[in-house]
């Protein structure tokens, strides 16, 4: 947690700075449920009801809480499916089993329902040359194909230690915050697990621009904020600097650091990568997703954003230029 003084005078600042740096083809299967919520078949979602949707939720460990949040996220699922979102995409959803499935589809659902409501032409499941792996989506703009990966990173403690701080009971509160390297680290792990070059072609097309959106709402138990995000990707120098001193972290490269001393840090990297390409040479930015309400059984919710831009191959001009349309869709994290 990266929080020396007040964020909310700082956003448009730093905004700046990472700128410049920085049809459905209808099965009619939604029927066929078990009442034991063991298997839903696919189904055509324009067909699902409010009932079918709140089944889904209960087979996947959804209770009271998760439920009342069926009725808004209802609509949102219709505009998306009405959206040309392919059956493949929304059978995902449809078909999900457990919480951490359901909650990173419902994460999928809430981002593009910004596009569906602007009507901005979104593709869905799309490959890039060379590679044979689904990006989750494309979408143009002013001339740019921008593919987009979505991840939601989500609080990694045991339930114990959750149950202990009465976590389960009141949601986010007034808990001993862990050392925050670690959710950094989480991060740039999940970031290289979301560039695999089977989805992503390491070579990017002139334009074409590469970008990951990752939900951080829940690290450090809700209090992630923009310092931890510019340590991850720009690293320590650059975010004390620019941010705050008080957020310098000596033992850590960010991901769009280059020419650093070697060091245990990347060592690290070095081995999770197991000779890979690194994404520093074609993942263009990371988009830093930001939910209200943040708590975990939350499934229909806001959505802000922060872009960080890779310096190293993109130009401020472009980076700018991106910027500015993805905020007319989806707003500016404050």
């Amino acid at each position: 947690m990266c929080k020396p003084y007040s964020l909310r005078h700082q956003y448009n600042h730093i905004s700046d700075i990472i700128a410049l740096h920085t049809n459905l083809n209808s099965t009619k299967q939604c029927r066929s449920l078990n009442t034991n919520f063991d298997y839903l078949n696919p189904c055509d979602v324009t067909e699902m009801t409010l009932t079918e949707l709140e089944m889904i939720i209960k087979r996947c460990g959804g209770h009271s809480l998760a439920l009342e949040y069926a009725h808004d996220l209802f609509p949102k699922l219709k505009r998306v499916a009405a959206h040309q979102a392919p059956i493949n995409y929304l059978r995902q959803f449809s078909t999900a089993h457990n919480e951490g499935d359901l909650r990173g589809r419902v994460l999928e659902i809430n981002f593009a329902n910004y596009f569906a409501v602007g009507n901005v032409p979104l593709e869905y499941e799309v490959k890039q040359a060379g590679s044979s792996g689904d990006i989750d989506l494309r979408w143009q703009s002013n001339h740019h194909d921008i593919y987009i990966e979505i991840k939601l990173l989500g609080q990694q403690q045991s339930k114990q230690y959750l149950r202990e701080q009465n976590f389960f009971d009141y949601g986010f509160s007034n808990i001993q915050i862990p050392n925050d390297i670690d959710d950094i680290k989480r991060i740039q792990y999940t970031l290289i697990d979301k560039a695999k070059t089977a989805k992503f072609n390491p070579t990017p097309t002139e334009n074409g621009i590469n970008l990951i959106a990752i939900d951080v709402s829940e690290l450090q138990l809700g209090t992630v904020d923009i310092g931890d995000c510019l340590l991850a990707t720009l690293g320590s120098t650059y975010t004390a600097t620019h941010f705050s001193e008080s957020c310098a972290r000596d033992e850590l490269i960010g991901l769009f650091e280059r020419n650093q001393k070697p060091n245990a840090w990347s060592s690290m990297i070095e081995q999770k990568l197991a000779g890979k390409p690194h994404p520093s040479s074609y993942i263009h930015g990371i988009v830093f997703l930001f939910r209200e309400p943040k708590e975990t059984a939350a499934l229909s919710y806001d959505l802000a954003a922060q872009i960080v831009w890779n310096p190293h191959i993109i130009t401020i001009e472009k980076a700018r230029e991106v910027t500015e349309d993805f905020h007319r869709i989806i707003p500016l994290e404050k």
